[in-house]
C-alpha cells in the first residue's frame, strides 16, 4: 500500500481524482450503470486497508483503514463533479475486531476533532427543536427517531452502548458541505470479535436539495421545493408533539438556517422557517382541524396574521396499510425518493423499521 494518502474532494471529477492519485491506480475500480452513470472510486483488500484524506473548503481530515471510496460520475450531465463520495472504513486494523471500549474512544476523538474544524449537526426543517442532551434521549426511547441525535452531545460509554447498531448522526460545514456519519457495529458470529465499519457520506448543497425531494418530480426542483416547504411544520410537529409526550422540552428559539441554492431559487428563507407552536396544539389535532378547513394560523410561530401562501396548496394525508382517499402522487417522509401515483381505494404502502416512525 503507497504510503501517501488517497487525496479526495467533493466536485472533482472522476479523472480528476485518478490523476490526483496514480499511486493507487491498481485499486481503481469503475461499475457502468444505465442512463450514463458509472459508479467511481476504489475497493481496499481488509487485508490491505489504504488512507485518505479528504479536503473541503480551506481544511481537511484523514481517514484510515479504508475499504471503499464510491461516488457517482453523471458523465451526461455538465456537471460532472463528483457531487457525493462515499467512504467505508474500520476502526479496527485487524480481523481479531476491536473492544467496544476503543471504539467509543475512536468515534469520540473524530467527533472531537471536526467539532475543532467547525462541523455542526445538520438538523433539517422537519425534525424537532431539542437540545443535544435530549436529543440523545429521543434517539434512544421507544417512538423517538435515532436520526435526530446531534452529534455534539459528549456520549458516555453506557450511553454509546445504547445507541442501535445502526447509528446515523448528520453533520454540515457551512452550507456547501454535508455529511452523515454511519456506525454499523457487528460481531462474528464464529469469533465473537467485534467489529465496526464506519461510513461517510460526503455530498453538497445540490445533492441535499435531491435528497430532500423525490427524483421523480414532475416540475422543476425549484418549484417541488417551493411546494414540499409548505408541508414540513406538520412533519416538525409530528416529532415535536412525540417529544414533548416524552417529558422533553422543545427549544423554540432554536434557529434553522438557510441554503443559499434554496434561497437564490426559490426566495424561500429557511432560517425563517414557520413552525407550528407544540404547546397550543397536538399534531393529530391540527391535522384534524386543518382537514375539517379551519384556519390554523393562530396556532403558527413567528406568523403574519393573514394566513400564508405556504399553508394554501391543496394537502392530504393518509396512514400506511389504509385506502388512499384521492387519485394524485403521494410521498412520505419515511422514505426517500418514495413519491409515487396512487389511485383512490389503492391501499398505502407501508416502510417498517424507518427512521422516521409511523408511515404518513
Amino acid at each position: 500500500m503507497p504510503d501517501k494518502p488517497l487525496e479526495i474532494s467533493l466536485n472533482m471529477t472522476a479523472k480528476e481524482l485518478y490523476d490526483a492519485n496514480p499511486e493507487y491506480k491498481a485499486f481503481q475500480e469503475g461499475d457502468a450503470q444505465p442512463m450514463g452513470v458509472t459508479f467511481q472510486g476504489y475497493d481496499f483488500p481488509t487485508s490491505n486497508m489504504g488512507k485518505a484524506i479528504f479536503h473541503y473548503s480551506d481544511d481537511s481530515f484523514k481517514i484510515d483503514q479504508v475499504v471503499t471510496i464510491l461516488a457517482m460520475d453523471k458523465v451526461t450531465s455538465e456537471q460532472r463533479g463528483l457531487n457525493k463520495i462515499t467512504v467505508d472504513f474500520f476502526f479496527d486494523t485487524t480481523d481479531n475486531g476491536i473492544s467496544d471500549e476503543d471504539a467509543y474512544q475512536k468515534m469520540m476523538a473524530f467527533f472531537k476533532e471536526l467539532q475543532g474544524k467547525g462541523w455542526t449537526y445538520a438538523k433539517s426543517l422537519s425534525e424537532p427543536r431539542l437540545s443535544p442532551k435530549d436529543s440523545f434521549i429521543f434517539a434512544t426511547k421507544e417512538g423517538g427517531s435515532d436520526f435526530n441525535l446531534d452529534y455534539t452531545y459528549p456520549l458516555n460509554f453506557e450511553q454509546w452502548m445504547q445507541l442501535s447498531d445502526l447509528q446515523i448522526w448528520q453533520l454540515r460545514h457551512g452550507t456547501d458541505v454535508s455529511m452523515n456519519i454511519r456506525i454499523n457495529r457487528q460481531s462474528d458470529p464464529e469469533t465473537g470479535n467485534r467489529h465496526y465499519l464506519i461510513s461517510l457520506d460526503i455530498f453538497d448543497e445540490l445533492e441535499l436539495i435531491r435528497q430532500i425531494i423525490p427524483n421523480n418530480y414532475d416540475e422543476s426542483l425549484t418549484k417541488e421545493y417551493s411546494k414540499l416547504y409548505g408541508g414540513l411544520p406538520e412533519a416538525r410537529l409530528f416529532f415535536e408533539t412525540k417529544a414533548i409526550k416524552m417529558g422533553l422540552k422543545i427549544q423554540q428559539n432554536q434557529p434553522d438556517y438557510t441554503l443559499p441554492l434554496v434561497l437564490k431559487e426559490t426566495g424561500i428563507d429557511t432560517s425563517k422557517f414557520i413552525s407550528i407552536d407544540p404547546y397550543k396544539i397536538t399534531y393529530e389535532e391540527f391535522m384534524q382541524r386543518s382537514e375539517a378547513g379551519e384556519d390554523m394560523t393562530p396556532y403558527y410561530e413567528n406568523q403574519p396574521t393573514t394566513k400564508p401562501e405556504i399553508t394554501s396548496q391543496a394537502k392530504g394525508r393518509c396512514l400506511a396499510g389504509q385506502p388512499c382517499p384521492k387519485s394524485g402522487y403521494w410521498f412520505t417522509l419515511a422514505k426517500a425518493n418514495s413519491r409515487a401515483y396512487f389511485k383512490q381505494g389503492d391501499i398505502m404502502p407501508d416502510y417498517p423499521n424507518n427512521q422516521w416512525g409511523e408511515v404518513i
